[in-house]
């Protein structure tokens, strides 16, 4: 049984640590370390696990953010040699299932398979593509914004975008669509 378990209470850290900067580059994650300095009413980090009759197995990991009308997803990843088994299946519709909101995350533009395969991935757990052009600021100071697409469970229009835009640069990034999008 899938099983998700705050950082803070989970024996699996140093799994967490090492996924969370294997699964992601540089330029699209915070340094691991500042991540207890987030406010914790908002922002969640969650290892993810599969009883086994050797105990709880490290599968993933699953960071998100509570807002007033939107979960956002920040990052989202499984164990390497445990992904095409039908468990990040299992851990996205688990959290989902404990989601009444608007789920809201950003994925690569489809420039090959890898993000057409995770496009692809999200679309079969109910989430669609948005048109409007988003650009993720940059987590790090000298490093550059990439653009990126705003996936969700329910479509947006124009309006509602720009305010997931406005509290996710401000909030996530600590910018503002000024800054980024001169």
């Amino acid at each position: 049984m899938i099983q998700l378990t705050d950082l803070s209470q989970s024996g699996h850290r140093h799994f967490a640590k090492d996924l969370f900067e294997s699964a992601f580059p540089d330029e699209e994650r915070p340094p691991f370390g500042e991540l207890k300095h987030r406010n914790k009413q908002k922002f969640h980090f969650m290892v993810a696990t599969n009883d086994t009759d050797d105990g709880d197995e490290f599968v993933g990991i699953l960071s998100y953010w509570t807002f007033d009308d939107f979960v956002y997803i920040e990052h989202f990843a499984i164990e390497e040699e445990l992904r095409n088994l039908g468990l990040g299946k299992a851990v996205f519709l688990n959290f989902l299932s404990q989601q009444q909101k608007q789920i809201v995350l950003e994925v690569e533009l489809p420039h090959d398979e890898t993000s057409d395969h995770r496009i692809e991935f999200y679309s079969s757990m109910g989430l669609i593509s948005n048109p409007q052009q988003y650009i993720q600021p940059p987590y790090k100071k000298g490093q550059v914004s990439v653009p990126m697409m705003i996936m969700t469970k329910y479509e947006i229009n124009d309006e509602e975008f720009s305010e997931i835009r406005e509290i996710l640069y401000h909030e996530v990034y600590k910018c503002t669509p000024s800054d980024i999008l001169k």
